[in-house]
């Protein structure tokens, strides 16, 4: 799945952007760097550390970033917003990567390519701490099926330098999409020596998540993320899961033109 080890520019995941992007209608460029301590693929018992950079172009309704890609974000009134991103998913190697999620135990399952993404979203703030937003995304090369997730945000401190959210978000995977990262069929088996396996669509990860930004002055801010995620019954049975829950902590530095 794309959210271990995408790639180095997918690394850094700001849970607030939407917010802050609603509030926001300048254009302003953010460059910045983070870290991430993470399983080496999603299901994997070995963490590795990685380095990331981090870009974003902003201009109004209109956004560039190495997080979600290309795309636009429209409020309403009402604290609605939608939004459709233009992006990618990294895939997965078989082998030791920097820049993919793998591992050389994945031997002989192959490598799941990258492919072109496109997401549409939906979110409402419905007061100023508290907001739901869903998305779909489905990849436009390399059919390797649909995501769908829902994610609830709520806000705990928010001033003018630092805020406090935390979040949990379910994520779902049609049958093409789950076999594609958890299952193994008949040649992956002959080749890699796992069982074969058949994932199905449906739930396939819950996270939960707290994250902190702190502005040091109008161009400096830092960000800090802690997220434990639990995989579930379809996952969990799937031969090249060793581990059905993890956590992930990511750290940056960004800053603002």
């Amino acid at each position: 799945m794309k959210e271990i080890r995408v790639a180095l520019a997918i690394l850094i995941v700001l849970p607030f952007s939407s917010q802050a992007a609603l509030q926001n209608s300048g254009s302003e460029l953010t460059i910045g760097a983070a870290s991430q301590y993470a399983p080496k693929y999603t299901g994997s018992d070995k963490y590795t550390w990685q380095a990331a950079p981090f870009f974003e172009w902003r201009s109004g309704e209109w956004f560039l970033n190495t997080e979600k890609g290309a795309g636009y974000l429209h409020e309403f009134n009402n604290g609605l917003y939608l939004g459709q991103t233009l992006g990618y998913s990294a895939g997965r190697t078989d082998e030791d990567s920097w820049f993919q999620e793998g591992d050389k135990k994945l031997r002989g399952m192959g490598k799941i390519k990258t492919a072109l993404t496109t997401t549409s979203t939906m979110g409402w703030w419905m007061t100023d701490w508290l907001g739901f937003e869903g998305n779909i995304i489905a990849p436009l090369t390399e059919s390797q099926g649909m995501q769908y997730n829902i994610k609830l945000n709520a806000v705990l401190f928010d001033d003018d330098n630092d805020t406090v959210m935390v979040s949990t978000e379910r994520k779902y995977g049609d049958a093409r999409f789950n076999n594609t990262w958890f299952g193994v069929n008949n040649k992956q088996s002959v080749d890699s020596g796992f069982r074969k396996y058949s994932a199905g669509g449906g739930l396939n990860a819950v996270d939960y998540s707290i994250n902190w930004q702190h502005s040091f002055n109008d161009t400096w801010s830092g960000y800090a993320d802690l997220r434990y995620t639990t995989l579930p019954e379809r996952v969990r049975h799937s031969p090249v899961t060793d581990k059905d829950d993890y956590f992930t902590f990511t750290i940056g530095a960004f800053y603002t033109f």
